[in-house]
């Protein structure tokens, strides 16, 4: 019978293969993150499915010696960490095993540590606490929430949005474990761009390794936990990155001299040291979501959103499939009424552009038809409008299918017409559902110029997009807002 102990001795002897006799086995990469969907993604998880989940990550984070490893990488990475105070902060606390067992070892090196834990959900933070607080032998509990003698703090805080909250430079590290596989690559980059900011010192980010080792640690690890629990495993290992995807993510979110390790085989640890702080954005409000709620029938998908939208800043809205966020970017422009609160933009710009996640052509008419209807109805003047078409057509590749039907032209193309004719009044507000679905990569580069260029006029953008890694193409002093449903 193989046990977890078992395991854990072998993989950390076999580090992505082992021998057999003579043979060396490898264990492939699987190709592709994966799209999969699990429990945790929904917007709001039930607590028995955050008591399920957390016990599992109990489980691996013993088993993959997490804690130890974060601890060894702050020794590696902080000269004189045992001399001075280390305040860190913890995203996706996970039933806060990984502080708790990180203080007691940090105490036991002589470490004066602190450590904040976070997490979106409010559900996740209480559980986090009471399992603290049934582990301390003495409890004071502060008006700010924390737990006396433990050294921690508990706070519901996004992720994505951790700099604006917590401040810029507010910890020594900031560390995140099993959080980014459930983003997808751009909300990725997002993440830890966001912790790079929180961090003065140190970005420490472990995750699961994505190959076929993973896969078999996940579901060994899980073989008496439930059948939901046991594909959740399976579907966070397909959902990761591979060491070099990684590293790729880190450079894209401006950290400096990055180091990725194995640990015990299934795991990777990655430290980085933050880069400089980007510029935040100082314009004018230009658009505002102000309280927005919307139900379709007894189904509520969108509640209490509120965000500014200012000159020369990206919005960029987040969230599993059905959060709303299509929804919310109709709410914006108007073609849907918000049932609470109110979408405002402001009155002396241009019409907004729009591009919707399906639909907004004609399709029994021609491309060059298509533009010209769409100028009238964003008001160009008539003098202007050839130019503007002309000018459509040339930005988005269209002059060969210039007369062809919508009807007949392929997914990227329609797409790519859709774009042009939510730019051909040259808008100050753009908000885009989805831009970048089924575009090749001629039609990616027209549409990073195509935001670019309504930034650089300090207008703003407001989009959705799951598969955001088009966006790293955009410049990175970009001031972004993340807005995550």
């Amino acid at each position: 019978m193989i046990c977890a102990g078992s395991f854990v001795q072998w993989q950390g002897a076999a580090c992505g293969g082992f021998r057999y006799g003579a043979t060396a086995v490898e264990f492939p990469t699987l190709p592709q993150r994966s799209t999969e969907q699990e429990s945790m993604d929904d917007a709001t998880p039930s607590r028995l499915v955050l008591s399920d989940e957390y016990r599992f990550l109990r489980h691996l984070n013993r088993a993959t010696a997490a804690a130890d490893a974060i601890v060894d990488a702050v020794a590696d990475r902080i000269p004189g960490a045992g001399s001075r105070p280390i305040s860190l902060v913890d995203f996706g606390c996970g039933g806060a095993d990984i502080p708790q067992r990180f203080l007691t070892l940090a105490r036991a090196r002589g470490w004066d540590c602190t450590f904040l834990c976070t997490d979106r959900n409010e559900d996740a933070i209480e559980m986090g606490r009471s399992r603290v607080l049934e582990h301390a032998q003495s409890v004071e509990r502060t008006d700010a929430g924390a737990v006396a003698g433990a050294g921690m703090e508990f706070r519901v805080v996004d992720l994505l949005a951790a700099d604006r909250v917590l401040g810029a430079r507010s910890f020594d590290v900031a560390h995140a474990s099993l959080v980014m596989h459930h983003l997808d690559d751009g909300s990725a980059v997002a993440g830890l761009r966001a912790m790079a900011a929180v961090a003065r010192e140190l970005v420490v980010w472990n995750d699961l390794v994505r190959d076929s080792l993973g896969i078999w640690g996940a579901q060994l690890s899980t073989i008496t936990a439930s059948k939901e629990l046991r594909h959740d495993a399976v579907v966070s290992v397909r959902r990761s990155f591979t060491m070099r995807e990684a590293r790729a993510v880190a450079e894209a979110a401006g950290l400096l001299d990055i180091r990725v390790r194995r640990v015990r085989g299934a795991r990777f640890v990655l430290t980085g040291v933050p880069g400089p702080l980007q510029p935040q954005s100082t314009g004018r409000p230009l658009a505002r979501a102000e309280g927005i709620g919307f139900s379709y029938g007894t189904r509520s998908v969108l509640a209490e959103v509120n965000f500014v939208a200012r000159s020369g800043e990206l919005v960029h809205v987040t969230g599993a499939n059905g959060s709303g966020k299509s929804t919310l970017l109709a709410c914006m422009v108007g073609a849907l009424k918000p049932a609470a609160g109110r979408a405002w933009i402001d009155q002396t710009a241009l019409l907004p552009g729009y591009h919707p996640q399906e639909g907004g052509l004609f399709s029994a008419l021609s491309v060059v038809a298509n533009l010209e209807t769409a100028a009238r109805l964003a008001r160009v003047p008539a003098v202007d409008r050839s130019s503007a078409v002309a000018r459509c057509l040339v930005d988005f590749g269209l002059t060969e299918h210039a007369q062809y039907r919508v009807d007949r032209l392929s997914g990227g193309l329609k797409r790519r017409t859709a774009l042009a004719c939510a730019v051909i009044h040259s808008p100050i507000v753009l908000v885009l559902d989805e831009p970048d679905a089924g575009l090749d990569a001629l039609g990616r580069e027209a549409l990073v110029r195509t935001v670019e260029g309504v930034l650089q006029r300090r207008g703003t953008v407001i989009l959705a997009s799951h598969a955001a890694s088009w966006m790293q193409g955009l410049a990175v002093t970009t001031p972004r807002v993340e807005v995550c449903l």
